[in-house]
Formats: C-alpha cells, sequence, structure tokens
C-alpha cells in the first residue's frame, strides 16, 4: 500500500538484511495474503504486522502481475516496525526514483490523485 500524509510524502520501509532478496531496499507495507484471506484483511494484516498502523478506507489502485496495490492517507499513528525492516521515512516525490519498482508506484499513485 501507498500510504500518504499531509505533505503529500509516501512513507517507505528499509528491507532487513535478513531478508534473501532485496536486502536494504526501500519497500511498500504489504506481504503476502493466507489461505482463503480476502485482500483488505491481508493488506490490514500485513500493514498492522509491519508498521502497527490501522489503515482508515484503503482505496485500490491497480494490479500488476500477482501484486495488489492500494493507497491510503497516513492518520499520524505512530509507526513500529517489525524485524522485517529496519528503517523508515515519508519520502517526497522529489526523492522518488522512478527506477525501483515500489517508488514507481508511489509516484503513479501521487500523480493520480494530484500531488506534487
Amino acid at each position: 500500500i501507498v500510504i500518504i500524509d499531509n505533505e503529500s510524502r509516501v512513507l517507505l520501509l528499509r528491507r532487513s538484511d535478513y531478508h534473501k532478496k532485496h536486502a536494504g531496499e526501500l519497500d511498500l507495507p504489504g506481504g503476502h495474503l493466507k489461505e482463503n484471506e480476502s485482500l483488505l484483511k491481508g493488506l490490514a494484516r500485513e500493514v498492522k504486522e509491519e508498521t502497527g498502523l490501522e489503515i482508515d478506507y484503503p482505496a485500490y489502485f491497480k494490479k500488476e502481475g500477482n501484486k495488489h496495490f492500494y493507497h491510503a492517507r497516513y492518520n499520524s499513528q505512530p509507526v513500529k516496525l517489525s524485524d522485517e525492516h529496519v528503517d523508515y521515512a515519508f519520502y517526497e516525490k522529489n526523492d522518488l526514483n522512478p527506477g525501483e519498482r515500489f517508488q514507481k508506484i508511489a509516484l503513479e499513485v501521487l500523480e493520480m490523485i494530484g500531488h506534487d
């Protein structure tokens, strides 16, 4: 999910080194569904596990392959990372790299909702 704060910045998480794939890369909150779990229930669970955040009114953005992307407003709760990530920050549009897959999705969401 692309979580956007009141200053049009996007929440990105830095992956822990224990990840075999993409260690240290910036990541959007999210993950894999459990068996028989709906997209929204899985999204809420993964975001809660990875950030401690409750998501209000996630909006569907698009599907790429087997990944479904949503966006939502950040509601000012404190971020509490799991061991899957080592750091987080809110990034401005100009700080995002369109060559990185998840940052590209974040840029697309910002453009769609009209944030400069």
